[in-house]
């Protein structure tokens, strides 16, 4: 009976061992987490594997169990042929690509052999890394993990490729070139654009997002902030710059540096510079505001200061005024005027010509105070008060100039001042001349 059952186990192995061909190394694999990320352009990227043996005789099972002793001594000897699967096998890894163009590829796989492999065990330790460069022919390849079993003997007993679909990252391949001058002039506060075309020279259709980045105080921004191109298209895009707010600037230049990420990709690439030169005179509403009440109130108040010099000098050298703008005199001449319009003429051109010779004694009197040395003028207490002749009486008698007030203010020893009295005082005679008349 013992010899019958051995018989039969050796009949089910043989036709185990039968079945096991170079066409398949009896092995299952699959992605880890089953992820496959994005292969990186010059930095090697790591896909995790996990390999699992289905070889058809389980070694570490009937050489540790009730037929150890016939699987390591009759066999073999029975069964010569059998000898190179009656022990523990091995696996080597081979990453190869399988579909696409190799040129600007690359892999590799740890570990690349695995020592005593046997049915049922699992290993899930393994990587395999790829990346890719600018030259890459396919931007889509297939990387296939070449899974050989090697018999006892360390012949091949069967071949198995794992096969794994990877993408190159979006790369931020663009290109940008401006449709018209790289360096624009702006005034301060105001809008200045940019018109640029955008291409995408990477693999496969992306999303992609513009930044800028300047040292300076500019405000940077696109109406198309994020673009999405296909392999090979071209997009325009309008860049739009508004300069800081300064009172002058003689010509500051700023640059603009563009970059690009993507919806795959966030590093940053650049992909061209902008110079923008702030250039004027920018004079902002809100000065105008400001300005606006500070500026009336300096008129305000030149007006209030000429108002108050007027009246000073008035009280200090008694400038004359006009006669017909005194409220009595323009009574007396609006009833005259209605009464005797020749009697208002008279009067009218008598009122001109008193303050005609009032305006030239006045004239006279300041310059000889301006003349007269500081050294020689009369104490300021002892100063008498000139008060110059009273105008516009209705009188018939001509005023009288005193001969000793004039005296008192312009001292005989002056022949400027002797010579401006004589001529005020022959100015009034005639106006009492032709008063009388």
């Amino acid at each position: 009976m013992f010899i019958l059952c051995n018989l039969l186990f050796v009949n089910t192995v043989l036709v185990s061992a039968q079945g096991l061909t170079t066409d398949s190394a009896e092995i299952n694999g699959s992605i880890t987490d089953n992820i496959i990320p994005p292969i990186q352009v010059a930095n090697w990227t790591t896909i995790h594997l996990t390999i699992s043996d289905h070889t058809g005789i389980p070694w570490g099972q009937i050489s540790t169990g009730k037929y150890k002793f016939q699987s390591r001594f009759i066999w073999p000897i029975i069964h010569p042929t059998w000898r190179r699967f009656l022990g523990y096998t091995s696996l080597t890894l081979e990453p190869v690509i399988i579909q696409g163009d190799p040129r600007g590829w690359y892999v590799k796989i740890d570990p690349t052999y695995i020592a005593q492999s046997d049915a049922g065990k699992v290993y899930n330790n393994i990587t395999l890394q790829v990346k890719t460069d600018d030259i890459a022919v396919d931007y889509a390849v297939v990387v296939g993990v070449k899974v050989t079993r090697l018999d006892v003997y360390g012949d091949p007993a069967g071949v198995t490729n794992i096969t794994i679909p990877v993408k190159a990252s979006a790369l931020n391949n663009l290109i940008m070139n401006t449709m018209g001058a790289t360096t624009i002039n702006v005034p301060p506060h105001s809008y200045g654009s940019f018109d640029v075309n955008i291409q995408n020279q990477g693999y496969y259709k992306d999303m992609f997002f513009l930044q800028f980045l300047n040292a300076s105080d500019l405000f940077v921004s696109t109406p198309q902030q994020a673009i999405v191109l296909n392999p090979g298209e071209t997009q325009v895009v309008q860049i739009d710059v508004l300069t800081p707010e300064r009172f002058y600037d003689l010509g500051t230049p700023t640059t603009i540096n563009v970059y690009v990420t993507s919806a795959s990709d966030p590093t940053p690439k650049l992909i061209g510079s902008l110079v923008v030169v702030t250039e004027g005179v920018y004079v902002s509403s809100l000065v105008g505001i400001i300005l606006a009440p500070i500026i009336i109130i300096l008129i305000l108040l030149y007006i209030f200061v000429f108002y108050l010099g007027a009246k000073r000098e008035k009280e200090r050298y008694g400038k004359p005024e006009k006669p017909w703008k005194i409220s009595e005199e323009q009574a007396h001449l609006r009833e005259l005027k209605k009464n005797d319009k020749k009697a208002y003429d008279q009067e009218m051109r008598m009122m001109q010509d008193e303050y005609k010779s009032a305006t030239l004694y006045y004239k006279d009197y300041r310059q000889s105070l301006k003349g007269t040395p500081k050294e020689e003028a009369p104490p300021k207490e002892e100063k008498p008060k000139r008060q110059l002749p009273k105008l516009l009486k209705k009188s018939e008698k001509p005023p009288k100039v005193e001969e000793k007030k004039v005296e008192a203010i312009v001292p005989a020893e002056d022949p400027a001042k002797q010579k401006a009295l004589a001529k005020i005082q022959k100015e009034q005679e005639k106006a009492l001349k032709r008063k009388r008349e």
